[in-house]
Formats: structure tokens, sequence, C-alpha cells
């Protein structure tokens, strides 16, 4: 796979690739990504060790009929460019009822652990929860506790309302944790796994999580391509292609690895019970 990691050719590359020829179009798939560990990490030490990026370095190695370019991308940018319609995909979306009126999805790549409730390990918040094993962000929206959200997320249904009265932040690389530590806010949404990997750089700061109760415990993702008459093929061979690596250990370990003991065993359980890993045709 080719990578250019220079944000700043994205912008001169829009109009290139809204204005490429459909022969073209169909024989060169352009991948977006943000930085985002630990599914895809774009810097340091651990650059494009990520459990996406190594699952989808697996997916693209066994589609060579395609030119494979894979591009960093903003959340801002990734936002833009599903609603301008610019040929692209993307790898590990959620699927949602809006992002389905401009997106074609794949099926499933596999599971996530879904969103939970985090907050410093010795928050008032957690007396009221001490007998729970799951936390209801509605409960917490009608009391004292001020949440802390992602701007221009998507966050699920009923969280999606809620979170707008969140104290929203913008960039990826603000330091959630440390605004939960001085006190802009009580409580923060986030995956369990990308706040295990955020602990693992602050050893010394103290964190709790529960998962959030108006959510289902597990999240499907799924490969997203633009809505485009290329994309029908492309999301075919894409199909066909994870059909095969769902059922090799590599592929299942590049997720597995990435998670935190008590994930594994939730992404394992649904491994074992999903009609994706049975071995079967794809659907």
């Amino acid at each position: 796979m080719v990578r250019n990691l220079k944000t700043s050719r994205l912008i001169a590359m829009f109009g290139w690739l809204a204005g490429s020829s459909f022969a073209f179009a169909q024989s060169q798939i352009d991948w977006f990504v943000r930085d985002w560990p630990p599914v895809n990490i774009t810097q340091g030490p651990e650059q494009g060790q990520g459990a996406y990026d190594v699952m989808l370095n697996m997916l693209t190695a066994g589609l060579p009929q395609y030119r494979h370019t894979l591009h960093l991308s903003t959340l801002t940018m990734r936002q833009q460019m599903m609603q301008q319609q610019i040929p692209h995909c993307l790898f590990g979306l959620l699927k949602t009822a809006q992002r389905q009126t401009f997106l074609r999805f794949s099926d499933p790549i596999a599971a996530i652990p879904n969103l939970h409730v985090v907050a410093l390990a010795d928050h008032p918040l957690w007396q009221s929860l001490a007998q729970h094993n799951s936390a209801s962000v509605v409960a917490l929206s009608q009391q004292k506790w001020r949440g802390l959200a992602e701007q221009g997320r998507t966050y699920p249904v009923p969280l999606d309302r809620l979170s707008q009265d969140f104290l929203l932040v913008t960039a990826t690389d603000t330091p959630l944790l440390q605004l939960l530590q001085a006190g802009r806010a009580d409580y923060l949404l986030e995956y369990p796994d990308r706040v295990h990997y955020l602990a693992r750089q602050q050893p010394a700061l103290r964190i709790r999580s529960l998962p959030v109760s108006e959510l289902p415990a597990l999240a499907e993702i799924y490969v997203a391509c633009s809505l485009t008459e290329a994309s029908k093929q492309q999301i075919g061979d894409i199909n066909q292609r994870l059909n095969e690596l769902r059922q090799t250990d590599s592929f299942r370990q590049a997720l597995l690895q990435r998670l935190s003991p008590s994930s594994q065993q939730l992404i394992e359980g649904y491994m074992r019970d999903s009609v994706w890993f049975d071995g079967k045709p794809a659907r």
C-alpha cells in the first residue's frame, strides 16, 4: 500500500478525485484514516501497527486488482468528504442510517466493545453506581455531572442528542484524560480500549469506566465507500476478501492484541457466535 500522510495534499487532491474518470475510479481505492490509537497509529514508534492499520493491510494485499493509496485525514475532512461525495473508502466505520445515505457499507469486519462512561477513579459519581455494572448517560445528564465528547463525531442514538450539552472538544489529540483531571468535565464518553491506550501513557492517573447502559455491549464495524457506481464492485470484492480473512488467526489476532483482557473476552465470544466468523460463504 502506498502511504501518503501529508495532510496538506488532501485539499489539492479533492478536485482530482472528483474529476477522475469512471474507468480509473474502478481501479483506484483511496483510503482515508485519522490518527486514532490504538486502532490507527500514524506517528511515533508504533506507526502503522494499530489494529485497523494491520487489518487494512491484510485486506488490500488480497485485492491486487485495485491500486490502494492511504491518506491521513482529520475528522472534519472525513465528514466533508462523506457529504461532498468525494470518492474514498474508510475502514472500521460504524454504520448509521444517516451515513447510509451517502456511503455504501460492506458486511461487518468484526466488532469492538461499545462506548463507556469514563471518569477518575475517585470521582463521586461512582458512589451512585457502586452496585451497577453499567452506567446510564441519560441518568447522568439529569444530574449535576457534565460529560465530555468530541465535536463533529457521530454518537449513537440517544447519545447523539445528549452529547450536544456536553463539553465539546475538537482536536483528536486533545488530552482527554487531563481534562477530567483538571475538572473541566466529570466524565468522558469513549471506547474502553482507546481509554486503556491513553491511560498507559499516564500510569499515575487512576481512571474507571463502565459500559453505557443505553447501548449494546458491542458495536460492529465496517468498510464504507462513497456511494458511486464503482463502489458496487469494490464493496463486493471487499466482502469476498473479508470472508476469507475472518477465518484466519492473523486477522483475528490483529484486532485482539490491541484490546484489554476484558475486551478480548467480549470479542472472542462475538467471534465464536457471529455468523460472519462461522466459515460459511459471504452473504
